[in-house]
């Protein structure tokens, strides 16, 4: 069950002290992921976790010396939590720091959120009513933004998978949308089932494609299984647009790891519109993507990394990865429409190694407001900010500038 779940984190020599938390949480019925409850025997456990980060809705962080001065799998646990925490409103709980053992330095990008201090005795339930004030605010904050939106929505969960050598294990999210203001809203639930779908289907040729002589049924199942699976949150409502996204995790049977991708559906929905393509938004394109892919590429290489290392350095994408995974169009086909602009998505190894993860820029309405076609934009609410583009491509328009001048005679 995926309903609110609710994540530990932690180093494996701490597992014996997060268990009566574990016990705690359980008991007073929360849906608790920890990896020795959940984990069998048999699944890829490095997917398994990864997944359960992405669809937590609170990751509880223990911290003790193990944690904070190793380099392991928790540090990996708590970089996805901060990388999905920006996502959240800024007093979301989202994250909540345990501290195991007293005076610790607690890590830096840690530092603003309030922790719970293991030596008191009523941690655990603070911990407790922590989470319960977070899930309390999930429900109020998802029933104010159906009623804002007039826009319903229910998520379904299906599996299809087969055992052979390679078998395949397929799983999706389906949101079920309805609305009595857009009647068709349901159309949107239809396209983008479609596309499920054909994934899953997709998967199913692996039937056709069986290698008994590499693999065979005595192999732990994740080594002769592919695994597909696509999950998504609740639909990014801006006035009457919307965007829906998914992450995508895919394993291939027998690969040293998984992969994270990225699908996006963005639409209006007075009338029910499917835009297809980022560059569909756009009256002049071509300012457009030079606009985009400069913003995009800026932030990119602005980020820095910590906590990847035994040194402690501070870590930056590559100038060259950067660049060659936003060179066109079909490089920000994964976009949705947020609140103060557009999120464009990239997925693993598309502008960054594996290990850095799959990365999102942003670039705001009011640099995209001017170039985009007036009746999206009014759809966007973001109408009031189509003014006269500022920016230009400078070296084609300087020269476009000097020319005409000549010819009016303004200069020699």
């Amino acid at each position: 069950m995926d309903e609110h779940l609710i994540f530990l984190s932690y180093a494996s020599p701490d597992r014996a002290r997060v268990a009566d938390y574990f016990t705690h949480l359980a008991s007073r019925g929360f849906n608790v992921w920890w990896d020795k409850r959940r984990l069998k025997g048999g699944q890829n456990w490095d997917l398994e976790i990864k997944i359960a980060l992405q669809k937590a809705v609170i990751i509880v962080v223990f911290l003790s010396s193990n944690s904070v001065d190793g380099r392991g799998y928790a540090q990996r646990e708590i970089k996805i939590a901060l990388d999905q925490s920006r996502e959240r409103l800024l007093d979301d709980v989202y994250i909540v720091p345990v501290l195991l053992d007293d005076g610790l330095t607690i890590p830096r990008e840690l530092t603003g959120i309030q922790a719970i201090l293991a030596s008191d005795s009523e941690s655990k339930s603070e911990l407790s009513e922590s989470i319960q004030m977070q899930l309390e605010r999930l429900g109020v904050e998802a029933s104010r933004s159906q009623a804002e939106s007039n826009i319903r929505w229910s998520v379904t969960r299906y599996r299809d998978s087969w055992e052979g050598l390679p078998g395949y294990d397929t799983t999706y999210q389906l949101l079920n949308l309805s609305s009595e203001q857009y009647p068709q809203i349901s159309e949107v639930t239809d396209i983008v089932r479609g596309w499920l779908l054909s994934r899953v289907l997709n998967e199913r040729t692996a039937k056709f494609s069986q290698i008994p002589d590499i693999m065979n049924f005595g192999k732990d199942r994740f080594f002769r299984q592919n695994l597909w699976n696509a999950s998504c949150g609740d639909p990014k409502i801006k006035e009457r647009a919307l965007s829906i996204v998914y992450n995508i995790w895919w394993f291939g049977a027998g690969a040293a790891h998984p992969n994270q991708f990225f699908q996006t559906f963005s639409f209006t929905l007075d009338p029910i519109t499917y835009i297809e393509g980022a560059q569909e938004l756009f009256a002049n394109e071509e300012v457009a993507f030079k606009q985009i892919q400069d913003e995009c590429r800026r932030k990119l290489l602005e980020q820095r990394f910590e906590g990847m290392t035994n040194d402690d350095s501070t870590l930056n994408l590559t100038q060259d990865y950067v660049h060659s995974g936003t060179e066109k169009w079909s490089d920000f086909e994964n976009f949705a429409f947020g609140e103060e602009g557009i999120d464009f998505l990239f997925s693993t190894y598309q502008v960054a190694p594996y290990a850095f993860g799959p990365q999102v820029a942003s670039v705001s309405y009011e640099i995209l407001a001017p170039l985009m076609h007036h009746h999206l934009a009014c759809a966007l609410g973001i109408e009031y900010l189509g003014r006269e583009p500022t920016w230009t491509a400078p070296a084609a328009d300087a020269a476009a500038a000097a020319s005409a001048m000549r010819e009016r005679g303004e200069v020699g």
